[in-house]
């Protein structure tokens, strides 16, 4: 994706405010957490462990499951509501009680495969084309650029991913930390507009950001796009900051302006601010799905367990939801 010249920035007519119900703050959504979260009832489970025993029957693989073969009558239809929720209401949903610690791997898997495939089309996550990913610390150094940041203990800090909705499912907690942070990046871009607007123009044009090692075959091992684009009334937000940060170690990279530099910061800042983000502690058995164009995800540095049966270990799925913005 290509970024705007000056003068086409200078000249777009961005909105001062975007209103709307992914705008939210975190203090007045901690005050109302029916609104953003969905406990499992024992129908609905008993609903998941009957899809995902007929789909393990079948002898298909997971990588085949789908809303037609993982069929779930009466929570599919909650689910439906979900998408349109991801996509047009807050943004994110925080789905409890999935009793992980009664079933195998191979069921826990598919229950989750199959809960996303009602939501959209898995994608892979790496260059290795995994469509399950495993976020857990492998020991890998978070000084090494081409480390990924969720392969460690570090905390993450606010960033979208290359999906249109990421999920995740604990296994496991940390022994201490790992707490899953949101902001919305409306909330974020609403707020720039009030406080700097000169600065909020500079996040429309194009900010290399480093492909962390997992490099096409003739492309380079950065790629330039910006962290907001506008497009038929859609605010889209595509950020991170470390790796935007490590990929002016590349010769052919442009490098950040002083601006586009005090832009970058005045977002984290934002972001970060106690009555923006919304956290929330995750316990073994709960999922969370998040609208990756409107929201940013954070997660707090940990402190695992000695013991590597007992360590933190998330699954996590990249969707591609049907008919989204364009």
């Amino acid at each position: 994706m290509l970024g705007l010249g000056k003068m086409e920035i200078d000249e777009m007519d961005l909105p001062k405010k975007i209103d709307i119900k992914a705008a939210w703050y975190g203090d007045d959504l901690r005050k109302t957490p029916d609104l953003w979260s969905h406990h499992l009832n024992s129908a609905e489970i008993n609903e998941l462990e009957t899809a995902a025993a007929n789909f393990l029957k079948s002898g298909e693989q997971i990588g085949e499951i789908t809303k037609e073969n993982f069929y779930l009558p009466t929570f599919g239809n909650f689910l439906s509501k979900l998408q349109d929720e991801l996509k047009y209401g807050l943004g994110f949903k925080l789905i409890r009680g999935l009793p992980v610690d009664r079933y195998d791997a191979r069921s826990y898997s598919t229950i989750f495969c199959g809960i996303g495939s009602h939501l959209g089309l898995a994608r892979s996550q790496n260059a290795a084309g995994h469509l399950l990913g495993h976020v857990r610390d492998v020991g890998l150094d978070i000084n090494d650029p081409s480390t990924r940041v969720y392969q460690t203990t570090a905390r993450q800090h606010f960033h979208t991913d290359s999906c249109d909705v990421v999920g995740l499912l604990c296994l496991r907690e940390a022994k201490e930390g790992g707490k899953s942070m949101l902001a919305s990046s409306v909330t974020v871009f609403n707020e720039m507009s009030k406080r700097c607007p000169r600065l909020v123009r500079e996040l429309f044009k194009s900010i290399a950001r480093d492909r962390r090692g997992e490099i096409p075959d003739g492309q380079e091992a950065f790629y330039n796009i910006p962290v907001f684009n506008w497009l038929d009334d859609y605010l889209t937000c595509f950020y991170h900051r470390e790796y935007i940060d490590s990929a002016q170690r590349y010769e052919k990279a442009p490098k950040l302006s002083s601006r586009q530099i005090e832009a970058l910061n005045l977002f984290d800042q934002i972001a970060n601010e106690e009555s923006v983000y919304l956290g929330m502690q995750f316990k073994p058995g709960d999922m969370q799905f998040v609208y990756k164009h409107s929201l940013l995800h954070d997660r707090t540095e940990f402190i695992d367990w000695p013991d590597p049966a007992k360590r933190r270990h998330l699954f996590r799925l990249w969707l591609a939801l049907p008919s989204d913005r364009p």
